[in-house]
Parts: C-alpha cells; sequence; structure tokens
C-alpha cells in the first residue's frame, strides 16, 4: 500500500469516527432532551393541578408564580402566569383597557411554561393551560367590579403587600354609589400587585392606597397615600384604578455640606427634590424625606423650586422660583458651577439611606450682640440671579450675646438675592452689615444688606 493509499484511508476512517462520535451525540441529546421534556410536562400538569386548588378557596388572589425545582440534578423553570377574562372576551392580569364596556370577570386563564438548563436551541418550552371559575358567584348582573393595580415605578412589576380601600365618592354630586363595609373592602394586593372589589353598587368611587404597618410607601407624586377619584362602577361591568406606588427611599439631607466652618441653618429652610416626576418640597430641614424610588433620582435644591411657567392656582401669578436651581444661572466667564446635590436610589437595595447634599452659599453678618433673629428675604434679582417670583423668607434663630457691640454670625442661604436683616424680634427688624461672602456678592451702593448668593465661584 502506497503512502497516498494510506493517507486516504485514515482520512476515510477519521469522516466516519467523526460522523459517528456526531451521531451518538446527537442520540444523547435528543434522549436528555426527550427526559427533560417529560419531567417538564409532569411538572407543568402538577402546577395546573395546583392553581385550580388554590381557586376553590382562593381564585381572586391567585398571582404570577416562578418556581425552580431540580430533578435528576436538571434545573426546571415553572413559570404561573394567571388573568382574568370577561365576558366581553378581555384577557387581563389586573387592568382593563376602557372605563366602562369591559364586562364582568368570567373565569381565570393559567398558562404555565416550563424550562430546564440545557435546552437545546431547537426545543419549545413545554406548556400547559387552562381555565378556572369561582366555586362562589362574585359576580351580580345588577352589580359591578373595580380591578386594582399596584406597580413599581421601577419597572420590576406589582408590589404585594398593599391595602386598597374603596368608598363612594362624596365629590361626586349625585352619586349613586353605596357604603362599602369592611367584609366587602378588597384584600391586599398579590405578587402581581393586583386586588379585586367585587359587587358594588352602580356609581362613583374614590380608591385609596395604604401601606402594609410600619412602613413608608410613596408614587411618584410623593403621596403616602394615594387616591385614584370617580372611578365609574356599572352593573355587569369591570373598570379599574392603576397606581404606581413603592416602598418608599431614605433621602437623608446634609444642609450646607459643601461649606466649611460652621455655617447656621435657617430653621423654616425649604428642601426641594426634583426628579422627572417633577419637584417636592419639605419644609422645615429634615434628617429623613421618604421618596418614590425613582430610577433617575433626585437633584436636591436648598430653598423652594419651581419651573418656569409655574403659576398661581387662584391667583394665575407667576410664582415660579429658579434661583435655586444652579444649572439655571446664565455661564459667567471664570467661575466654576456649583452643581446641586443628588440623591440616588440604591437599585439593590431601594429603601436604604440615600445620602443627599443639599448645597448652599454662605455670608457672615455683622448684627448687635443681643439680637437674636436673623431674617432673609428674598429681593429683586442682580448678578445674574434668574430670580424668584415667589417670595421667599426665612430665619434664623441665635441666642443673644450680653453686652454692648455687634457679633459676627455665619449663615447659610439658598442660592439667589436676599435682603438680610436682624432684631430682638419680627417687630424691631433693621438692615445689616454682610461680609466674608462664599459664593455670593454683596449689593451696591446703600444695599448694604442685599447679597447675591451665587452658585458661580471662582475658578
Amino acid at each position: 500500500m502506497t503512502l497516498v493509499e494510506v493517507i486516504v484511508a485514515l482520512l476515510v476512517f477519521a469522516t466516519i469516527i467523526a460522523g459517528s462520535i456526531a451521531a451518538v451525540g446527537t442520540v444523547l441529546s435528543m434522549t436528555a432532551d426527550n427526559r427533560e421534556r417529560e419531567v417538564a410536562s409532569n411538572l407543568a400538569q402538577q402546577a395546573i393541578d395546583v392553581a385550580r386548588d388554590e381557586a376553590v378557596t382562593n381564585i381572586v388572589d391567585q398571582d404570577e408564580n416562578v418556581s425552580s425545582p431540580v430533578v435528576n440534578d436538571v434545573k426546571f423553570t415553572v413559570r404561573s402566569v394567571v388573568a382574568w377574562v370577561t365576558t366581553k372576551g378581555i384577557d387581563t392580569k389586573c387592568t382593563v383597557p376602557a372605563t366602562s364596556g369591559n364586562g364582568a370577570l368570567l373565569f381565570r386563564r393559567v398558562s404555565v411554561t416550563v424550562t430546564w438548563d440545557g435546552m437545546r436551541g431547537t426545543t419549545k418550552p413545554v406548556r400547559a393551560d387552562t381555565v378556572v371559575s369561582p366555586t362562589s358567584k362574585i359576580n351580580d348582573p345588577t352589580l359591578g367590579t373595580v380591578l386594582i393595580s399596584v406597580q413599581s415605578v421601577r419597572g420590576t412589576g406589582g408590589v404585594g403587600g398593599v391595602t386598597a380601600s374603596i368608598a363612594p365618592d362624596t365629590t361626586v354630586s349625585p352619586n349613586t354609589a353605596t357604603v362599602v363595609p369592611a367584609a366587602g373592602q378588597p384584600g391586599r394586593t398579590n405578587n402581581d400587585g393586583c386586588t379585586v372589589a367585587t359587587k358594588l353598587s352602580p356609581g362613583s368611587y374614590t380608591v385609596t392606597l395604604s401601606p402594609p404597618a410600619g412602613s413608608q410607601y410613596r408614587d411618584p407624586l410623593q403621596a403616602p397615600n394615594p387616591v385614584k377619584r370617580s372611578i365609574t362602577v356599572a352593573a355587569g361591568d369591570s373598570s379599574g384604578a392603576s397606581f404606581t406606588y413603592d416602598p418608599a427611599m431614605d433621602a437623608q439631607p446634609s444642609y450646607a455640606s459643601n461649606l466649611s466652618g460652621g455655617f447656621a441653618i435657617p430653621k423654616d429652610l425649604t428642601t426641594s427634590f426634583v426628579s422627572s416626576y417633577g419637584a417636592t418640597t419639605i419644609t422645615p430641614p429634615a434628617s429623613d424625606v421618604y421618596l418614590s424610588p425613582v430610577p433617575s433620582g433626585y437633584q436636591v435644591y436648598a430653598g423652594l423650586y419651581a419651573p418656569a411657567g409655574t403659576v398661581s392656582p387662584t391667583t394665575g401669578a407667576d410664582t415660579s422660583c429658579l434661583s435655586t436651581d444652579p444649572t439655571t444661572w446664565p455661564a459667567k466667564p471664570g467661575t466654576t458651577l456649583t452643581a446641586p446635590g443628588t440623591a440616588v436610589v440604591d437599585a439593590a437595595n431601594p429603601t436604604s439611606p440615600a445620602p443627599a447634599p443639599v448645597n448652599m452659599g454662605g455670608t457672615t453678618v455683622t448684627i448687635p450682640k443681643g439680637d437674636t433673629i436673623i431674617q432673609a428675604v428674598t429681593t429683586t434679582p442682580a448678578n445674574g440671579d434668574p430670580g424668584c417670583k415667589a417670595t421667599q423668607t426665612l430665619t434664623i434663630t441665635r441666642t443673644g450675646n450680653s453686652g454692648t457691640g455687634t457679633a459676627d454670625v455665619k449663615i447659610a442661604l439658598p442660592y439667589g438675592t436676599w435682603g438680610v436683616r436682624s432684631g430682638t424680634s419680627l417687630a424691631n427688624l433693621r438692615a445689616v452689615s454682610l461680609k466674608d461672602v462664599i459664593g455670593g456678592l454683596l449689593g451696591t451702593g446703600t444695599s448694604t444688606n442685599v447679597v447675591t448668593i451665587d452658585p458661580r465661584l471662582a475658578s
């Protein structure tokens, strides 16, 4: 046999061996896949049986369930999803597409999907579907239903354990709604963030949320107990009330943390927390501020903040206040802008404390030793101050010094233009002298008690 014949023979042999190995591997893979599919089918059927058992005693509170059993050293994932189906054919977890005409709740659809580790790319998950009906009547053709959904602002799905209460809407007149007794109130939301109020008299209702006892929850507008009004209930129909509501993050402000040297903080200082949902304010200063865990976080401003275009709901007057936001000040050569403080939620632990630095400017005022009150009032903007149409008045109290003469007192103020006075009471305030301004410019001429607290510091 020549060398060429030997090489050809080896190549043929190697091809046969490779093909045999691939074939054996495919057979083994398919065998394992068939074995796992048989186990998955059994797990899916078990999940269906569990859903049917739950429906006997608690069909309203059934929710999505995910489990990860291990069988023969293979990890399976069993996902069971439930949804209501109405008499109008609407399939929904806990919301309705319209304010009316959705139909009455008819039955629950249960859909089970099973996957497992090491599935072949061409293998489809095992599915099992069924419907379950309540063992007792949950609808009355003369009454209606409200589906209540509570979802997280973080996009993580439903929020469970929240209490929803329903009552006639007192702002609507006439109103045929009737008081809902304790036994008729919806239960707490399940893991899908869903609960249902059934057998309600037609009329207009309000739905109010309450957190679990001892917990702080907020919606994106910072309401601890958000309310939805004018929920219309019609005979033989379903309506809905949807909320965004979460365990609150704990923002912990540190006032004038950008200054050193012990500056006095106004006792009635407003702090503004601004997110993509708008601004919320707290007065006076606080060590803990509970806020909705908005993923983008908050910018934190000392003083009142109101965006351009804000008007009084009663007079229609401009009540915007831009001075407190450093980013609204025009650029100035040779300076560096003091950025606003931020409070950001911890994605891994949203309720954990979140530092919230509250940047401020500082100045030293020279006042009579006996004065116990220092008052700062926003005034005509100067030196590039974008202005505050809503008047702010801040008060700092101190213990007066004995004797005559003057004392220098360091005070911290929000960004903006301020007129500063002092006295022994609010009735006898007088102008003060200012000096040593940190992040500010003194007024000119006779206005020696006017100072612009400027976030643009010399670079």
